[in-house]
């Protein structure tokens, strides 16, 4: 490759690594100076065979999709069960799909951990193309217990390659928008064992290439698909352009002790997170390969939930922002902690996430307003500013608020009456019923950023 295409490669990837130097700088991290010391080395060498993904324009294949084309479309999603246990498999409802849709997501990772027979493909036809209908990208995801658990790993690994042979001959004519995601989450067997996992790889993917030569296949790496685990994927065929990485943590949400820690969100907490961000940052960086992040909770759902609805939403804010800091689409697990799949309606509060957690993992950036308490009833999302009585009736919100949504660094100023006067209040944090003198008494209010979470 010429000096001056190796450049222009460079400056791409440069482009590219901008929103991780503002997420470095804020952070105090140096570990992006490192990355873009080893962009200038390179491309004083010349050396650009190195970077997986550096397709031009010019080497695409037209009207084929590329991993970094998907990634700018895959946004915000869910891990969904409905293939994957017998009660989702049963209760399953268009409605559910359509509802997601709605609310604003744009992919779904649809787990599975049955056959590849006619009687998976029976509902997994009717799930994959309902997505595609209601403009939600489908992410397959293999859930292989043998792999995992299996003693004769050879021949889990044959029922592996067999499982995904037959399910690529089955949606090999199904849009390109269709993933295959290799597995869901490693462990047993393979949790450590990276070579062990690459041999899997090895006759896998090819075994997928045989009538789906273009598919996006994504995979994942050892120990729980941590992100400092992606350096040891090696493919089959590393020239492979449709290839991308998947990684993740707090896939069971934080915790109040321990590696994942998270109490208040003090610096140290958030330091945290941002370790296995810069992880992944560092590795795209290096190689050029587009990745996705699998997996995450707002809280621990798994273990009983120790956070109430403001600290999930707090710690929601601060992960999907610094997400969206080094451009990775993801997935929230899973959409029974969101949504009622009996009843076919949104979670307001609960157990777990609801309706305000799942409305600032939408939009960090906007309080969102309830009608009636607990979060329920007509809402409204509002941007930082001021807003008078007029306005306020114009949305059909005047004397109308009975709980809000406040992402963390965002302070409200809540009034009884228009001009910003009257008794006031400030809210920081997510409330979910009002005094008697504020509920239903607001008539103007003030959305303030913060920019700052300290």
């Amino acid at each position: 490759m010429k000096r001056k295409e190796v450049l222009n490669s460079y400056l791409k990837l440069l482009l590219f690594l901008l929103p991780m130097f503002a997420f470095c700088a804020c952070s105090g991290s140096s570990g992006i100076e490192d990355v873009a010391e080893e962009v200038e080395e390179n491309i004083e060498d010349g050396n650009s065979d190195d970077h997986k993904d550096d397709t031009t324009d010019k080497d695409r294949i037209e009207g084929v999709l590329y991993p970094d084309e998907l990634v700018a479309q895959m946004g915000k999603g869910f891990d969904v069960a409905w293939s994957e246990f017998n009660k989702y498999i049963q209760d399953h409802s268009e409605q559910k799909v359509i509802d997601i849709a709605e609310a604003g997501f744009t992919m779904v990772r649809i787990r599975v951990n049955k056959p590849a027979t006619e009687d998976l493909f029976s509902h997994l036809d009717e799930h994959i193309n309902q997505c595609l209908k209601h403009g939600l990208i489908p992410v397959l995801a293999f859930h292989g217990h043998d792999a995992e658990e299996g003693e004769d790993m050879e021949q889990a690994k044959q029922v592996t390659v067999d499982w995904w042979r037959t399910v690529a001959e089955r949606y090999k004519d199904y849009s390109e928008l269709l993933v295959y995601n290799l597995f869901v989450e490693l462990n047993g067997n393979l949790k450590k064992d990276h070579q062990l996992l690459n041999e899997f790889y090895a006759d896998i993917i090819p075994a997928i290439r045989e009538s789906n030569p273009y598919r996006i296949i994504i995979v994942p790496p050892i120990g729980l698909s941590k992100p400092a685990n992606l350096q040891y994927i090696q493919l089959p065929d590393e020239s492979d352009p449709f290839v991308m990485m998947e990684w993740h943590c707090y896939a069971a949400g934080p915790a109040l002790e321990g590696n994942k820690q998270w109490t208040t969100g003090t610096q140290e907490e958030r330091q945290l997170v941002l370790d296995h961000f810069q992880s992944a940052a560092e590795y795209m960086g290096q190689t050029g390969r587009s990745t996705w992040f699998g997996a995450w909770m707002a809280g621990n759902y798994n273990k009983g939930n120790e956070y109430d609805i403001p600290a999930q939403v707090q710690f929601a804010t601060f992960f999907v922002r610094e997400l969206a800091k080094i451009g990775v689409p993801w997935c929230v697990n899973t959409d029974d902690k969101y949504y009622d799949y009996l009843n076919l309606k949104w979670y307001p509060e609960g157990e777990y996430g609801g309706i305000p957690v799942r409305d600032v993992i939408l939009d960090t950036e906007k309080v969102a307003l309830y009608s009636g308490e607990g979060y329920q009833g007509e809402s409204l999302r509002l941007s930082p500013g001021e807003y008078d009585q007029a306005e306020l009736q114009a949305m059909d919100f005047d004397n109308n608020i009975s709980s809000i949504m406040v992402p963390w660094g965002f302070k409200v100023i809540a009034y009884t009456e228009n001009g910003f006067v009257g008794t006031a209040n400030e809210y920081t944090r997510t409330t979910r019923s009002f005094s008697s003198e504020m509920e239903n008494t607001i008539s103007s209010l003030k959305i303030i950023d913060l920019e700052t979470y300290d």
